[in-house]
């Protein structure tokens, strides 16, 4: 952020640019309290200083660091950007954005709704030597030869993680505060490694999806990865942080087919991973309904445990009370979102409408039709991103089909607001791949 004019004068500091020392009873109870990151004096009261520049939002008061070194110390000190975030709970996240540059550098943009970056933070490619059972190389592949991108997985954390799109076996993870990186292991766990050498395909097991969430109650980060052998899905857990990790664990197979790859049938709300669950796939195989379309596969990363959640009631009965419409379109239809906190089971009728069912009550199954916007909503490949406090709805999207055939090159995605309140659009966003975005919930303060 660029320093302040030479006009403003709100919060000029005192005479010789000393502010006075913080005291922690400056501070509320509920609160963390900071400690002086440099000597202060001067004759502003020191709770009164504290709270102006805690009140200023975080944009602003980027811009305030530059007045003199003692309020860029403490604006920079960890407690002092806990409590700030604290007090902003309702601010405007930021995203976390894959991009490459002209050389091909790779790396992760943090940036603002307007598409303002705070922070570039490039990212190191990679090589990796392949060897036959003797232990000789027999091939390289590097992300340089093979002209590879990294793609940011859809995540609401403190941490971004991604993968690179043509070699996506492995999953990293970004600390955009320290700009270090830390690979997740390739390998399987124990039992699945057991399993496939008893079924002799100790390379016939393909990664198709890896979530990330963190748990409350421990703060401990988690990715689950699902894996398929043949026609079979299989899931593995590994406990992490930002600079160590573990080994991947066996856990249960999902409870049916579920729905994986980039069309948004898979999101993380808390620390629960939801997918949809694949009702086509067995239709399309036996010609019954196995499945109740809209039902949803749920993976507890607190609790490493499966569970099935009904979807609407509505969704279900679609097909059977819209005759136009068959089971292989209504899959098309269909994916998941987390909009303010929420599960949302997003029904996308191209062209007529789009209706959001927000789950209400998890226990019970209840879910509410909040909105159901009108048919210039309900475009092709158009999937409902974030929520503001204020109702305003960000929608990621492609130009067409040719945008999601083709990967996604710079210009065919876009973020843009729709506000459902007087049906506007606003702030459009240009991105090189709006499947390859996440919020980033850190402060810009840290940055």
């Amino acid at each position: 952020f660029p320093p302040p004019p030479s006009s403003s004068t709100a919060l000029a500091p005192p005479p010789g640019c000393s502010p006075p020392s913080l005291s922690p009873t400056a501070m509320s109870s509920s609160e963390p309290r900071p400690r002086p990151a440099a000597s202060f004096s001067g004759d502003l009261p020191e709770d009164a200083l504290y709270e102006v520049l805690l009140r200023i939002p975080a944009k602003e008061l980027c811009r305030l660091r530059a007045v003199c070194p003692a309020w860029r110390a403490l604006t920079s000190d960890p407690p002092f950007v806990a409590a700030h975030m604290s007090r902003h709970r309702t601010a405007a996240p930021l995203l976390a954005i894959a991009y490459r540059d002209d050389s091909e550098v790779n790396g992760v943009a943090i940036s603002d709704l307007s598409g303002n970056v705070v922070r570039r933070i490039p990212v190191t490619g990679y090589e990796i030597v392949m060897v036959n059972q003797s232990g000789d190389a027999v091939r390289r592949i590097s992300s340089k030869d093979e002209h590879d991108s990294i793609r940011v997985v859809r995540s609401r954390l403190d941490l971004v993680c991604f993968h690179w799109n043509v070699y996506s076996r492995t999953f990293w993870v970004l600390n955009p505060v320290t700009g270090a990186t830390l690979d997740l292991p390739m390998g399987h766990s124990k039992e699945l490694e057991h399993e496939l050498e008893v079924q002799g395909r100790k390379w016939g097991c393909h990664v198709e999806w890896c979530a990330f969430g963190k748990v409350s109650s421990t703060r401990e980060y988690k990715a689950l990865r699902i894996c398929s052998i043949r026609d079979r899905q299989v899931c593995e857990v590994i406990t992490f942080d930002d600079t160590n990790h573990g080994s991947w664990r066996r856990k249960q197979d999902p409870p049916s087919r579920i729905c994986t790859g980039l069309q948004m049938r898979c999101v993380v709300v808390d620390e629960v991973v939801y997918f949809l669950m694949d009702f086509h796939y067995t239709y399309f195989e036996t010609g019954v309904i196995a499945i109740e379309p809209g039902s949803i596969a749920s993976f507890n990363l607190e609790k490493e445990e499966w569970g099935v959640l009904p979807g609407p009631e509505q969704v279900k009965r679609f097909v059977q009370e819209n005759k136009k419409y068959s089971y292989s379109q209504l899959e098309l239809q269909l994916s998941l979102a987390e909009l303010n906190g929420c599960l949302v089971v997003v029904h996308n009728i191209h062209k007529v409408s789009m209706d959001l069912w927000f789950l209400t009550d998890f226990e019970k199954g209840i879910w509410v039709k909040k909105y159901s916007l009108p048919s210039h909503v309900a475009r092709l490949f158009w999937y409902p991103f974030l929520m503001l406090d204020d109702g305003r709805i960000f929608f990621s999207g492609m130009d067409g089909l040719e945008g999601l055939l083709t990967g996604g090159k710079e210009g065919e995605g876009f973020l843009q607001s729709y506000d459902p309140r007087n049906d506007t659009y606003a702030d459009e966003l240009e991105l090189r791949d709006p499947r390859s975005i996440g919020i980033y919930t850190g402060s810009v303060l840290s940055l």
